[in-house]
């Protein structure tokens, strides 16, 4: 019986984190259509930041939709 009542626990509060992780994508997604995206070309070392970036987005991906 205590097992059943962790695992509704577990279950809802996985809803509710769920629910607020798509809550702030979507927040996120209405934010980056009020910030103008940025051209890296005029830039001295736009290859650095690129890389840079890419290395970042390699070690900590970002997480997308129902995931």
């Amino acid at each position: 019986m205590t097992q059943l009542l962790t695992t509704i626990k577990e279950i809802a509060s996985f809803k509710v984190l769920k629910s607020i992780l798509e809550e702030l994508r979507l927040l996120r997604e209405e934010i980056k259509l009020l910030l103008p995206q940025e051209d890296l070309e005029g830039y001295t070392n736009s290859k650095e930041i690129k890389q840079a970036y890419q290395k970042a987005i390699k070690k900590h991906p970002p997480v997308y939709g129902n995931s």
